[in-house]
């Protein structure tokens, strides 16, 4: 868990929030998010939940089977920085392709839904995972 909040610093930082700011925002005290954010203690999952809320991030559960493939999405749309720099393109996973200049968003069942990361909400009967930059 210590390692999710390193990332929520990150983003906490990257909006110039102060600690006091965040904890207010998720309804926990100052010292519980601090010792959260530096590792201090193993925090609930609803802490981290109230904390990225928060920060208006949303957490989802991604199936292990597509985390490539949304990792790679990510990655090709600047969500996330490419560790591949440059080796993109040929090796890119099958189905994730642009169409008609909307990024494609790999579906549940394993295809493409274009422009997924702006048209759905990846609610219940939805193909693909909702997929918000921070």
């Amino acid at each position: 868990m210590s390692e999710l909040f390193k990332q929520l610093r990150a983003v906490r930082k990257s909006r110039r929030l102060k600690q006091e700011e965040v904890a207010q925002r998720a309804g926990i005290s100052r010292e519980a998010y601090l010792r959260a954010e530096s590792g201090q203690a193993d925090p609930r999952m609803s802490t981290f939940v109230s904390a990225c809320n928060a920060l208006g991030l949303d957490v989802f559960m991604v199936p292990k089977h597509l985390s490539p493939e949304i990792t790679a999405f990510l990655q090709a749309n600047d969500a996330i920085p490419d560790e591949s720099a440059g080796r993109r393109g040929a090796s890119q996973p099958a189905g994730l392709t642009r169409d008609a200049g909307a990024p494609a968003a790999p579906a549940a069942d394993g295809g493409t839904t274009a422009g997924g990361a702006g048209g759905s909400s990846g609610g219940a009967g939805s193909s693909s995972p909702p997929l918000n930059k921070a």
